[in-house]
């Protein structure tokens, strides 16, 4: 993989991160992040050609609600509201 590097997501010059890199960053297996991807559209997938990649600040946003949410789609929800651009 990558180590670590991440890349730029095209369009919008926002930071992206591989499914592993994002899943170490969260300090949880890929698997779970893949399922909440999938059943609670949060953090959203924006690969492209079956490459999954997740925004930088959606993941640190949700780093970051994690620790003190009650449940993953609480912090999720918390993450949402901190990860908006232009908020």
């Amino acid at each position: 993989m990558s180590g670590g590097v991440t890349s730029q997501v095209r369009d919008h010059g926002e930071s992206a991160l591989a499914w592993d890199e994002a899943a170490a960053l969260l300090d949880v297996p890929p698997a779970a992040l893949r399922q909440w991807s999938e059943r609670l559209a949060f953090p959203c997938d924006i690969g492209r050609g079956g490459s999954p990649r997740f925004r930088r600040a959606e993941i640190e946003a949700l780093r970051d609600a994690l620790p003190t949410a009650h449940s993953v789609s609480g912090a999720i929800h918390v993450a949402r509201r901190g990860s908006t651009p232009n908020r």
